[in-house]
């Protein structure tokens, strides 16, 4: 399959797939793609000369697909026929060229050559910065952008070094009036044993814009389901099946922890169903020692047997009794 970047000549263009969108997109859609490639990938600044190329087919598939005549013809006849004309109900349809200046639909669209245009204007214009600012001018802060971090029961236990990709606006001039997308990669210390929601501070680390100080990055930390047991504060809680004899005459339970030792368990007492077994110190580490740690905490779900015997039922009910009717020595 070709690319939707290829060149024209060798291969149709898919619009829709130079826009990075499905074909059941609806116009704001397709201003919100455009406006992205458009600042990412205009030639002041340009990364490397393949720019140009993808700057200019952006301009193309945008005017083709924020066209309703245009993009319902492409639709349904492609390229070709987009470009080779075709009969319509009022005449024949004129074929399709791109007029070929990438530049001239980029100003179209943001009012200039820089998106950013009017919040120059702003600049020199104190009395309007302060009225539209609310009197903060230009040292007013963008909003804090806040991103969950989910973490393993495993990386709370142990600590980790969590690497998360952001993509933001960054100045693509020196003059700071162009914009371009940017990645950046940051490295997020987690100690053991950090809590559920814990906030993790980038200051200043958002977006660029010419009138704002750029907003804080925020992760927030939360812990992803684990198949054996989950959290409370230090502890660490696990429910596990028994049977009812079991429940009734003890049993071992064998656990694997964390840091892949085993464990066995020796129940000993009556297993009731609000019984928890406590483990001191088989928890998670805590924030202020780490080499400290809470305590696993064991709830049990009892097992009924679906059918008895007479019989059964019979011994069941005897030693029961026999419990009930044991005589307790008088210590008076």
């Amino acid at each position: 399959m070709c690319s939707p970047f290829c060149n024209a000549k060798k291969c149709q263009i898919d619009y829709y797939g130079v826009l990075g969108l499905t074909r059941d997109c609806i116009d704001l859609d397709i201003k919100k793609a455009y406006r992205r490639l458009a600042i990412h990938y205009h030639p002041v600044g340009a990364k490397n000369e393949n720019f140009l190329e993808v700057f200019t087919l952006a301009a193309e598939a945008y005017e083709v697909l924020s066209d309703p005549l245009k993009r319902a013809i492409y639709n349904q006849y492609g390229e070709a026929g987009l470009k080779s004309g075709l009969p319509g109900p009022h005449g024949h349809i004129p074929p399709y060229v791109f007029h070929g200046d990438p530049i001239q639909t980029y100003n179209e669209f943001f009012g200039s050559e820089s998106p950013y245009a009017d919040l120059l204007d702003f600049l020199e214009n104190k009395e309007l910065l302060e009225r539209i600012t609310g009197g903060e001018g230009v040292n007013r802060k963008d909003d804090d952008v806040v991103i969950p971090l989910e973490l393993q029961l495993i990386e709370i236990f142990r600590g980790a070094l969590k690497k998360k990709k952001i993509e933001r606006l960054v100045f693509a001039n020196p003059e700071k009036t162009f914009t371009k997308m940017q990645e950046k990669i940051f490295t997020i210390t987690i100690d053991p044993g950090l809590k559920t929601g814990t906030k993790i501070v980038f200051p200043e680390e958002g977006d660029r814009n010419p009138n704002t100080i750029p907003a804080d990055i925020i992760f927030i930390t939360a812990d992803t389901p684990h198949e054996t047991c989950q959290r409370e504060n230090d502890d660490l809680l696990m429910i596990r099946d028994v049977t009812l004899n079991e429940a009734l005459t003890g049993t071992v339970i064998k656990i694997d922890t964390l840091d892949a030792r085993t464990l066995r368990i020796p129940i000993t007492s009556i297993i009731t169903p609000n019984y928890r077994k406590v483990v001191p110190g088989e928890g998670l580490p805590m924030m202020h020692d780490p080499t400290q740690r809470g305590d696993l905490v064991i709830s049990f779900l009892i097992e009924f047997p679906m059918y008895l015997s007479v019989m059964s039922k019979n011994n069941v009910k005897e030693a029961l009794d026999a419990r009930r009717l044991k005589i307790i020595p008088d210590c008076t």
